[in-house]
């Protein structure tokens, strides 16, 4: 059975660069399962491409192929990038979006080979186009030839970081107080941040009843379990399907009613400010 391809861009869902990468893959790899994971993901946002891809992995089988095209550098010298991390692959421009999908994984890939190998891409390359020309003909040569990532190109030590990488994982700011981030906004409004159960050491997913969440200026303590044990309205903190701390109002949006979008910086800390009052409108008890 052929493996299977993901397609992961900030293309959008009209126009025609997700065919016209659909086209080359079945050409090349005829009877290749292919899976859009998103064409959503907001132009440049290589952030949240990141985070895309990290919350599926783990549902794909061995073997798979994921392709991502968040590339706001496409024709410059930047370089492509195949990666193999736990049994999958990843090709992708080398910007820094597989070092912060592994990163968020806490993984580290097992091999990196620049797609350089001129015998697999298209015969005419297009300085604007490189999912179609480059990263597309490649994936379908490792789908019709398991695990010879080496043939691609040769093998590079390292990815290439973020720019902004140290502001995209927590940090602790001072004893007591982690400082985190909105990773990505979804389409609910949920503000699903780069905080996960392991920062406060509770391999359980409890928030310990001294800590608190804090996000522009509203203090959310303890942890729900769900969305719907809070009347609607609520705003509430809890685990997401894919472990990571969000923010979220049950049956609206966080995302407006806290003025918060990716980027928004959060507070963990072990103790609620004694300026707060719990009964102000903006503390949620």
């Amino acid at each position: 059975m052929m493996p299977i391809i993901t397609l992961t861009t900030d293309f959008g869902a009209d126009g025609p660069y997700v065919a016209a990468m659909k086209g080359v893959l079945l050409s090349l790899a005829p009877g290749c399962p292919l899976v859009d994971v998103s064409h959503a993901i907001p132009p440049q946002r290589i952030g949240e491409g990141a985070f895309v891809l990290a919350s599926i992995v783990e549902a794909f089988p061995a073997g798979t192929i994921h392709v991502a095209v968040i590339d706001p550098g496409v024709g410059t010298d930047r370089a492509l990038v195949a990666i193999a991390l736990d049994g999958q692959y990843f090709l992708a421009p080398d910007n820094g979006l597989l070092d912060e999908m592994a990163r968020l994984l806490g993984k580290t890939p097992n091999a990196i080979h620049q797609l350089a190998n001129p015998e697999f891409q298209r015969a005419e390359v297009s300085s604007t186009f490189h999912g179609r020309d480059l990263l597309a003909p490649a994936a379908a040569y490792l789908a019709t030839h398991p695990g010879r990532l080496s043939e691609l190109g040769p093998a590079q030590s390292q990815l290439r970081p973020r720019s902004d990488a140290e502001s995209s994982f927590p940090r602790e700011q001072e004893p007591g107080r982690l400082v985190g981030r909105v990773l990505y906004r979804d389409r609910f409004g949920n503000l699903i941040t780069n905080l996960r159960a392991r920062h406060w050491n509770d391999p359980t997913g409890s928030l310990p009843a001294t800590w608190r969440l804090e996000i522009g200026g509203t203090i959310l303590p303890a942890l729900s379990r769900t969305y719907g044990d809070h009347p609607p309205g609520s705003l509430i903190a809890l685990l997401g399907s894919s472990g990571w701390l969000e923010i979220a109002a049950v049956n609206g949006s966080a995302a407006d009613r806290l003025g918060a979008d990716v980027g928004t910086i959060v507070h963990l800390v072990t103790e609620l400010d004694p300026a707060a009052d719990p009964q102000d409108e903006r503390s949620v008890g």
